[in-house]
């Protein structure tokens, strides 16, 4: 039996910035305390805010069994602070919020070890699970030094790396054996991984956890069983398979590994630089009620993933547009639309994505795009109207951008080349083009108080960016032959004639 404790009520270990902009680190007990005071939890790692916004909103839902009815988050939320329900419920689970308890550590499975063929216990690098680690044949994020160097982390990081990797962690081959689940071939999935995860933030953490805290009931937003509860309530250690979630708690606080940290003394500080692990529960077919939704061309939904050529405003017409009578956008948008009509609400909030983009289990980049988003857009179906046609507007502007670089290079290069589809992409018109209509995006979405005027500024902007992305692209590299200005002028008058067409 280990020595080692770790108390996440009390110590600190979640990095945060207070309304003066100061960084500091708080428990959990005192985090809700102060959350008021508290600007944004603040990690290098988006992935990880991510997955603390939803233990912490578990732990709330818990502490206040609720909320239930719009009234009590009304309640909640014109207090302005949280109450002492949330201290009293953390003290009663405190003994579940230990890292290294020897009984039942913090979202972890005690007495598990990966073995050998004869039994010795084997545990691996905590690198292992983490993106941002090269380990073995998976590719890495940011680091570059190899799996072979071990990874030290305070119980303040490893706790941290822990509830991501929960979350967020990859698929993919495992073919080890352990004392608790026997032989395992392979990894699966963690609930975060399948699609594009939506917040709204507002001026402090306090308001932040409350425009995302849903009211919920036994069917909404997901079904609900009489055992529902955060993971470390739990009596059982849980299962290796893909299975239903028992409801919205147990989902939030997802076990996709069963894992256990390995605490050391070194220099005189405990540190963490081995791990036991297997599969845990998958909820794969989850329809996750924070994701963007997209309908496919037979009707049905789906959820994309991340695209690292594609930026997540470009799919605006998913994230924010009413789709008739099924409002499949993130169930944050409705739930702050319908607090809306019972109190006071700020004009605009943040609306943040996360997501993690990979490829066969190989991370290949994690984003947290933020847009800048008024009310009215998450509660006015009019207002959507007006963003889904400047959407329109700016795929138009993109496809004949793209016709116009392809005469370019079928005017400039010899007759019969083949290489018109390479040298159109290498020039990078449409990525240039996409990258000029970004801050242009940022800038409608602040004018959208004012629809027709913001709409008419966004159709200007459109056909500025495309005639400016085929001038530094195709014009600039090509003028060293007659035949590149013949090919100039004629790219020009088709995108000039197909952008007269566009209008709004």
């Amino acid at each position: 039996m280990n020595s080692f404790s770790f108390d996440l009520v009390d110590r600190p270990w979640i990095p945060c910035s207070d309304l003066g902009g100061d960084h500091l680190t708080f428990g959990i007990r005192e985090l809700f305390e102060r959350a008021h005071e508290i600007r944004s939890i603040e990690h290098q790692n988006p992935l990880a805010e991510a997955a603390l916004l939803r233990v912490l909103l578990a732990v709330i839902h818990r502490a206040i069994d609720g909320p239930r009815k719009s009234q009590e988050w009304k309640t909640l939320y014109q207090a302005g602070r949280f109450d002492n329900r949330i201290p009293a419920y953390l003290k009663k689970w405190r003994h579940r919020f230990d890292l290294f308890s020897s009984v039942a550590p913090f979202y972890q499975t005690p007495g598990l070890l990966v073995v050998d063929s004869y039994g010795k216990p084997v545990p691996q690098g905590i690198s292992s699970i983490m993106l941002e680690r090269a380990n073995g044949n998976t590719k890495t994020l940011f680091d570059h030094t190899g799996g072979n160097n071990p990874v030290s982390l305070s119980p303040a990081e490893a706790a941290l790396v822990l509830i991501t990797a929960q979350m967020f962690s990859l698929p993919g081959l495992n073919r080890k054996t352990t004392n608790l689940f026997g032989y395992q071939q392979s990894f699966l999935s963690a609930s975060m991984v399948s699609g594009i995860f939506i917040t709204l933030n507002s001026k402090s953490l306090f308001e932040t956890l409350m425009l995302n805290l849903l009211v919920y009931s036994d069917i909404k937003p997901m079904p609900s069983t009489k055992d529902d509860c955060p993971v470390w309530e739990r009596t059982d250690i849980g299962g290796t398979a893909a299975v239903t979630p028992k409801g919205y708690l147990d989902f939030l606080t997802c076990k996709c590994r069963h894992i256990l940290l390995v605490p050391h003394q070194e220099n005189g500080e405990v540190v963490v630089n081995d791990i036991h692990i297997a599969q845990g529960e998958a909820f794969p077919e989850v329809d996750n009620p924070g994701f963007i939704s997209k309908r496919k061309k037979d009707g049905s939904w789906y959820h994309p993933q991340l695209d690292v050529d594609r930026l997540v405003w470009r799919d605006s017409t998913s994230l924010f547009a009413f789709d008739g009578e099924t409002d499949r956008r993130p169930q944050v948008f409705p739930h702050v639309s319908a607090m809306g009509s019972v109190v006071s609400l700020a004009r605009r909030y943040v609306c943040q994505a996360f997501a993690l983009a990979n490829d066969k289990a190989n991370p290949l980049a994690w984003s947290r795009e933020k847009l800048n988003v008024p009310l009215s857009l998450l509660s006015d179906k009019n207002v959507a109207a007006y963003l889904i046609r400047a959407i329109a507007l700016s795929d138009g502007g993109a496809k004949a951008l793209g016709s116009a670089a392809w005469l370019f290079m079928r005017e400039y290069l010899p007759p019969n080349s083949k290489d018109v589809r390479e040298k159109v992409t290498s020039a990078g018109t449409t990525r240039t083009y996409w990258d000029r209509m970004e801050g242009y995006f940022h800038q409608f979405l602040s004018e959208l108080e004012d629809p027709d005027r913001a709409l008419e500024r966004w159709e200007s902007a459109v056909k500025r960016a495309a005639r400016v992305s085929l001038d530094v692209t195709l014009a600039s590299r090509y003028r060293e032959a007659a035949r590149s200005y013949r090919a100039w002028q004629a790219a020009s008058a088709y995108l000039n004639a197909q952008l007269a067409e566009l209008n709004h």
